[in-house]
C-alpha cells in the first residue's frame, strides 16, 4: 500500500490517525486521494496536501474510518459501498466492523490504483459493487442462522466472525488453508465480482480455455465432491490453491486473490524500497510475478525467523502464471458496445 507524508516529513501509513512525531491529525483526503496531515484553520480543517476544507466521514464518529470529505455530514466514497453494517449494541461489534471496513478500504484503494472494476465507469453503473457485514443470529425457534461469506450479483457478504482472529485461525486449521485473513476474503470475493461483472463479458472464451466453462459444472455437486474427496493429488500443477480445484468460479476467484496479493506486495515494495517494478496494465505479467517472488522469498525468511507463516504460500506453476497473466490482461480490455448492458448469470 502506498504511504503518505505528514507536514513534518514523517511517513504516514494506511491506518494512521495521528502523527507519532508531531501529533498532527492524519487521514485520507477524498479530494486529492492522498494520505495526509490535516491543519485546523480557525473553525475549519483543511488537507495539507491540496488545501481543500475537510470534513470527517460520518463513520469517523464510530472510529471505523479516517477519511475526510469536502462535503459536511457525508460518508466517504469508500464507506458508501457498504449497504449493511452490524448492530452496534454489542461491545465488540464496532471493533470487528472497524477491522472489516479497514480491509474493505484497502481493497478498494488497490482496485482504484489498478483501474479494475468497480472503477471502470460503465461497470459501476450497470453492475454496482456493494458490501454487507452480518452476524450469525438465533431465530425465534432458538436455531442458529449462520451467515455465509460470499458474493451474489455484486453483493459481497462477510460474516462478522471473520474479524475475530481466534475464530479465523480455527477455521484456517479446520479447512487446511495456508492462510486466512480479512483482506484475503475481500480479494477472493471481489474475484467473484470481477468474474460476474467483467471477465465473463470481455473475454469469455479465453476464460473458458483457462478455467473451464462454469455453466457446465454444477456448483453444489462440485462443492460436495471437494469437501468429501479433497483436491486431486496433482492440483498444484494447474491451480493456485487446493480450493481453486473445486469449480471454475473458485479457480478464477483464487487466481484474482493471488494477483491482488502480488500487486499489493509490488506496490509496497516500490513505495518503501524504491524498487522499479512496472505495475501498469501493459506491464509484462510474468516479469512482475518473477520480481515479486524474489521479494516473497526474502520476506518469508524474515517471517520464518519469527515463527510466522510465509508471505505468499501459494504455488505458482507455469499454468498458474498463465492464469495470472489473463487476470492482468483484464485491466486493459474494453467492453464491446453490444455487451455494455448485458447482465451475466447470477454468481
Amino acid at each position: 500500500m502506498k504511504t503518505g507524508t505528514c507536514r513534518c516529513g514523517n511517513r504516514i501509513f494506511f491506518n494512521n490517525h495521528q502523527c507519532l512525531s508531531c501529533n498532527a491529525k492524519l487521514g485520507r483526503c477524498t479530494s486529492c486521494n492522498s494520505l495526509t496531515s490535516l491543519s485546523i484553520k480557525g473553525n475549519s480543517t483543511h488537507c495539507d496536501t491540496c488545501g481543500t476544507q475537510a470534513h470527517a466521514c460520518i463513520n469517523h464518529a464510530h472510529g471505523v474510518c479516517h477519511s475526510y470529505n469536502a462535503e459536511l455530514n457525508a460518508l466517504c466514497r469508500w464507506c458508501e459501498y457498504t449497504d449493511v453494517i452490524p448492530p452496534l449494541s454489542k461491545p465488540d461489534s464496532i471493533h470487528r466492523w472497524a477491522a472489516i471496513e479497514s480491509a474493505k478500504r484497502r481493497l478498494l484503494h488497490q482496485l482504484e490504483d489498478l483501474g479494475f472494476p468497480p472503477y471502470v465507469a460503465d461497470t459501476h453503473q450497470t453492475h454496482p459493487l456493494r458490501f454487507a457485514f452480518l452476524e450469525d443470529t438465533v431465530n425465534e425457534n432458538g436455531e442458529l442462522e449462520k451467515v455465509t461469506t460470499g458474493h451474489e450479483n455484486g453483493l459481497i457478504t462477510i460474516n462478522m466472525a471473520e474479524a475475530d482472529s481466534v475464530h479465523r485461525e480455527r477455521q484456517r486449521v479446520r479447512l487446511g488453508e495456508p492462510q486466512r485473513t480479512l483482506i484475503g476474503h475481500m480479494r477472493h470475493e471481489v474475484g467473484h465480482y470481477i468474474d460476474w461483472a467483467w471477465a465473463s463479458r470481455v473475454a469469455p472464451q479465453r476464460y473458458y480455455d483457462l478455467f473451464g466453462n462454469p455453466d457446465l459444472v454444477d456448483y453444489t455437486e462440485a462443492m460436495e465432491r471437494h469437501y468429501e474427496q479433497g483436491p486431486p493429488a496433482n492440483w498444484a500443477a494447474n491451480h493456485v490453491s487446493a480450493y481453486a480445484t473445486m469449480h471454475p468460479w473458485e479457480d478464477f476467484a483464487e487466481t484474482v486473490n493471488v494477483y491482488l496479493d502480488i500487486t499489493a506486495i509490488a506496490t509496497t515494495a516500490c513505495d518503501l524500497s524504491q524498487r522499479k517494478l512496472d505495475l501498469s496494465a501493459k506491464a509484462d505479467a510474468e516479469q512482475l510475478v518473477s520480481s515479486v517472488l524474489d521479494i516473497v522469498i526474502e520476506v518469508s525468511e524474515y517471517n520464518f525467523d519469527l515463527g510466522l507463516l510465509p508471505l505468499l504460500p501459494e504455488r505458482l506453476s507455469p499454468a498458474v502464471i498463465e492464469k495470472l497473466s489473463y487476470v492482468h490482461s483484464l485491466r486493459s480490455m474494453t467492453l464491446a458496445p453490444e455487451m455494455a448492458t448485458t447482465m451475466p448469470a447470477s454468481q
